[in-house]
């Protein structure tokens, strides 16, 4: 058992060194290294740090509010909120962006840096108010019931045992989301507006893409790897945000106060008015299909199939792992937020120099969106392995029962259940991946993603409209058998 825990590390370690290899190794000779640092590439640097770094400023300031609110007492359907703010955080990147086209280019310019934070705003602010809220959710009654005693008012009882909690988050949760931000491929590629807003991500791809000089797609990818592993640093030790199916024991709901209810209407019109705007946009004009758009749908499956494959596959080796040391730890964690396409750029590049890049590009993207996966689903299967063994190791040794008997009766039989919520959860993942697919595809590779970034490319914002629907109903599909397994898992334990 041993040797099969340790193959998620293993196989982790391996695709960051052929990536570093691939980087190393690229082919071409570009241009001289004095070059590539010059006023344009500093220019890209500055950008990359600054709208991240407002992105994660403003998310933290409009999320603290409302997730203060919602945790000041348990309230009934707060579960549907809930769940809202977390589909938010794993829909497709692409039904966020034309959400806002639709719905906001007529107020502001939405092919700039306001529209870039907008985009980040809508993808980020739901996560970082469900973090706020869970910590918060975990203040110590007995603190709250001496606060009373003691008729310490709102804003006292707030001071001395919230705020705290809010503090000790707030790092985590700023970095966290300032490191999505400053990865941002899609966002930044579609709503730039042009050169004068191009991140490191899109400088990566327009350099291999575009321009055919891997040096500088090799180039740019190190300092986008070494800034943002620097800044993961920030982080001290792991900490743990991942999509969780267990949760608190339930405390007794009760209808929203006013306050509550003013937050929970504020929050959801806001969200969903996007997708209301692009559901009227897809409605207005006929649907009308074509091969390569069910070409498109099939590959965007088969791939999500693959990808959730063997992300969970990954995330139950992972868990079966009793080691807890903190480089496991960090590189658990580290694939959330290590910039996917300095990882592609660096296996697309391996592929290249062996002449195999665009015979892989089915293996490279599942490989690649499943270990962006995993770590997404680790935490609820983790979890469930870990009780488990707290409570059935005494017995299994008494037992004398070998580690592979451990597995096969104790650990997998408690997985069992997890399994497919697992698969549901980082196919939705998957299925909206655009930078990996746009990265190692070829011209002639579709998948639903790359047309509705041609289709926004050309200006066809219905049909670019149509497809996102397409793609954020392939996503509820998958999100309710999720949730099916996941209220299943529950009522069985």
């Amino acid at each position: 058992m041993v040797w099969l825990s340790k193959l998620t590390t293993f196989t982790i370690l391996l695709t960051l060194a052929l990536a570093g290899v691939g980087l190393y190794l690229h082919p071409g000779y570009g241009y001289p290294w004095s070059d590539y640092f010059d006023a344009w590439f500093l220019k890209i640097v500055q950008f990359s740090i600054w709208q991240a770094f407002l992105s994660a400023l403003f998310s933290v300031i409009l999320a603290i509010p409302f997730a203060v609110v919602y945790a000041s007492k348990p309230f009934t359907g707060q579960w549907l909120l809930k769940g809202l703010l977390n589909l938010f955080f794993i829909m497709p990147v692409l039904t966020v962006i034309l959400g806002v086209v639709t719905a906001y280019s007529d107020f502001i310019d939405v092919f700039s840096l306001q529209g870039i934070l907008l985009a980040h705003l809508y993808l980020n602010v739901p996560y970082a108010v469900r973090i706020f809220w869970q910590r918060l959710s975990f203040v110590s009654q007995t603190h709250l019931n001496v606060a009373q005693t003691l008729h310490l008012s709102t804003w006292r009882s707030f001071w001395w045992i919230k705020r705290p909690v809010l503090v000790s988050a707030l790092r985590p949760v700023f970095v966290l989301v300032f490191l999505l931000c400053f990865s941002s491929f899609t966002v930044v590629l579609s709503l730039g507006g042009g050169p004068a807003n191009t991140n490191l991500e899109v400088a990566i791809f327009q350099a291999l893409k575009f321009d055919f000089d891997p040096k500088a797609g090799a180039i740019y990818a190190a300092v986008h790897g070494i800034l943002a592993m620097s800044i993961m640093l920030l982080l001290g030790r792991r900490e743990h945000f991942g999509m969780e199916i267990n949760r608190a024991q339930a405390q007794r709901a009760t209808v929203p106060t006013k306050m509550q209810f003013l937050a929970i209407a504020t929050l959801v019109v806001v969200l969903v008015y996007p997708l209301l705007t692009l559901l009227a946009h897809a409605f207005s004009a006929p649907f009308t299909g074509s091969e390569r758009l069910w070409r498109g749908i099939i590959t965007s499956l088969l791939l999500a199939l693959g990808s959730g494959l063997f992300a969970t596959l990954l995330a139950t080796l992972r868990s079966l792992d009793t080691s807890q040391h903190r480089l496991l730890r960090f590189l658990d964690f580290g694939l959330m937020v290590l910039p996917v396409m300095v990882i592609s750029t660096g296996l697309f590049l391996f592929a290249l120099k062996l002449n195999i890049a665009f015979k892989a590009t089915i293996p490279l993207i599942i490989w690649l969106n499943g270990l962006m996966a995993m770590p997404i689903v680790l935490g609820p299967l983790t979890s469930r392995v870990q009780a488990y063994r707290e409570s059935y190791s005494r017995l299994a040794d008494t037992l004398a029962m070998s580690d592979w008997s451990k597995v096969r009766y104790v650990y997998l039989p408690a997985a069992a259940h997890l399994l497919p919520w697992s698969l549901m959860l980082a196919m939705v993942l998957s299925v909206g991946d655009l930078g990996v697919a746009a990265l190692i595809g070829s011209a002639q590779f579709v998948t639903l993603p790359i047309l509705i970034y041609q289709a926004m490319g050309s200006y066809q914002m219905v049909l670019a409209s149509q497809l996102t629907l397409l793609l954020l109903l392939m996503c509820v599909i998958f999100l309710l058998i999720a949730e099916w397994f996941g209220d299943r898992t529950l009522r069985r334990h």
